[in-house]
């Protein structure tokens, strides 16, 4: 509806409850903060015929006097900061509750702690990225908020961050800003559980002390993981505006969306880093961001040849569902742990062939894959047209590949020993950025 109205033609969009503050966060982040819509209390999607008339009968009258009447709704403004806030308490710990409370109910945290960004703090963090604070990295995704250096540090300072990690949190914030064709902006938005998760390759992550092998938990060995990707998180909320019910609307929503900051394994991996297939030199340091959509735990009882290892593998990452459209992203992002790779490696699987037998061998059934989204749905391509001559029985029987190509397989070695691999559905690509342009 954004684009028709920028078009000139009046349009009106019919937004159901629980979206009405997404429509004003996105009118406004989108350069329409005017525009006008009219709400309705379910959503479409999944709604019966006879209902969706019903409620939009309802609202006729609505939309003809918002498009012949000039009448503005009331838009809540979310509140932003001032130059500096002082806050006082019995202590040093009793102001950072009372700051933290007040910064909690802006919905400027993640419900922990915060650190406060002083002057100094951001001072410091400010010095640690080879950039002057005005300079600007990009605009950040999904609100597309204007993510400079001292923006970055001040949220970067909130989650208590180092110096030394500024360079990978800008090269991390700049990768976002380069997912797919707008920054992963309809991942982002979506009902689904989609969340960043973020790779490190090269001498930094050695340097950092950025957990590779059980880095993705809690805990003493994954605190720079976790600062990492709690002051990324930071950013997106503050400076991409992902608030949770404006312009991030999960329907359940994910424990992923703390974000997660890894290091892949280099040292136990037989191949090339991932930064590297990214077409980085190996002695550079990258960081890659994926837009995930779960997570699961593919387990290997006890297979040790190459392609038995792998079988497992591309059998487990059958889950998940298919679109029907004529744009299919869907990907697999594979952190496979070096009890895999090394012997997959050692029979002389390059990492291509490794992933090209992952795609021969996961095929799922047309009938399943497709089943969420019927086929006399409007997003449904003319190509799936042939599909209502068959029965469903003949639909579950046609086998066809998980994804699409080869290309849609990413492989990360990670973790520690076993064989268990975890197994994420992505969408839109890995975007990889190098950090050495932001150490000073």
């Amino acid at each position: 509806m954004i684009e028709i109205e920028k078009t000139g033609k009046p349009a009106i969009p019919i937004v159901s409850g629980r979206f009405e503050e997404d429509a004003i966060a996105s009118s406004r982040a989108f350069a329409m903060p005017d525009l006008q819509f009219v709400i309705v209390p379910r959503i479409y999607r999944n709604l019966a015929p006879e209902l969706c008339v019903s409620q939009t009968e309802a609202v006729i009258d609505d939309i003809v006097e918002v498009l012949t009447v000039d009448k503005q709704h009331k838009r809540k403004e979310r509140d932003t900061a001032t130059a500096t806030e002082r806050f006082e308490g019995e202590d040093r710990w009793d102001a950072i509750l009372k700051m933290t409370e007040q910064w909690l109910l802006r919905d400027w945290g993640d419900s922990l702690i915060l650190h406060p960004p002083t002057h100094e703090a951001v001072a410091a963090l400010v010095a640690g990225a080879g950039l002057h604070r005005d300079d600007l990295v990009c605009d950040m995704p999904p609100g597309f908020g204007l993510a400079t250096v001292e923006k970055i540090a001040i949220n970067a300072a909130m989650a208590g961050a180092k110096p030394e990690q500024m360079p990978v949190i800008i090269a991390a914030v700049k990768a976002l800003s380069e997912v797919g064709e707008h920054g992963g902006k309809s991942l982002l938005m979506s009902t689904s559980p989609h969340a960043p998760m973020l790779v490190v390759n090269g001498p930094i992550a050695r340097e950092l002390g950025i957990n590779p092998r059980s880095g993705l938990g809690p805990g003493r060995d994954n605190e720079v993981n976790i600062t990492i990707g709690r002051a990324f998180s930071l950013c997106l909320r503050n400076l991409g505006y992902w608030y949770p019910g404006q312009m991030d609307m999960d329907t359940i929503g994910t424990t992923r969306k703390f974000v997660h900051c890894i290091a892949e394994n280099e040292d136990m991996s037989p191949w090339q880093p991932f930064h590297v297939d990214q077409g980085f030199d190996a002695d550079e340091s990258a960081v890659s961001v994926f837009i995930t959509d779960g997570e699961l735990d593919v387990q290997d009882q006890g297979n040790t040849s190459a392609e038995t290892l792998l079988k497992t593998i591309a059998y487990g990452s059958t889950f998940g569902t298919r679109g029907l459209g004529a744009s299919h992203t869907a990907e697999r992002l594979i952190f496979m742990p070096p009890d895999v790779a090394r012997p997959v490696g050692s029979e002389g699987f390059s990492k291509q062939e490794a992933k090209q037998f992952i795609h021969f061998h996961a095929n799922q059934s047309l009938g399943k894959m497709i089943h969420y989204m019927p086929i006399d749905d409007a997003r449904v391509g003319r190509q799936w047209q042939w599909l209502k001559d068959k029965t469903e029985q003949e639909r579950l029987d046609i086998t066809v590949p998980v994804l699409e190509s080869v290309e849609r397989w990413y492989i990360v070695v990670v973790g520690a020993d076993r064989a268990k691999t975890l197994v994420m559905p992505t969408g839109e690509g890995a975007s990889t950025v190098g950090v050495d342009q932001y150490r000073p």
